[in-house]
């Protein structure tokens, strides 16, 4: 597991993007502490997931 960790103006900044975007691109540096590992994030990027398509069954092959 890690932690995702915001400074309230990046928060500000990024938050409605986190928890709306169905997938988002992070950016930020990795702190490791106790056991524990921290991304301490500068900035996130709402990335577009394409459409779930039907898969067409071949029968007979």
């Amino acid at each position: 597991m890690i932690n995702l960790v915001f400074a309230p103006p990046v928060w500000d900044h990024y938050g409605r993007t986190v928890i709306e975007a169905p997938a988002v691109l992070l950016d930020g540096h990795v702190e490791r502490s106790h056991g524990a590992i921290n991304l301490i994030v500068h900035k996130a990027e709402a990335m577009t997931m394409p459409a779930p398509t039907a898969r067409r069954r071949r029968f007979g092959r």
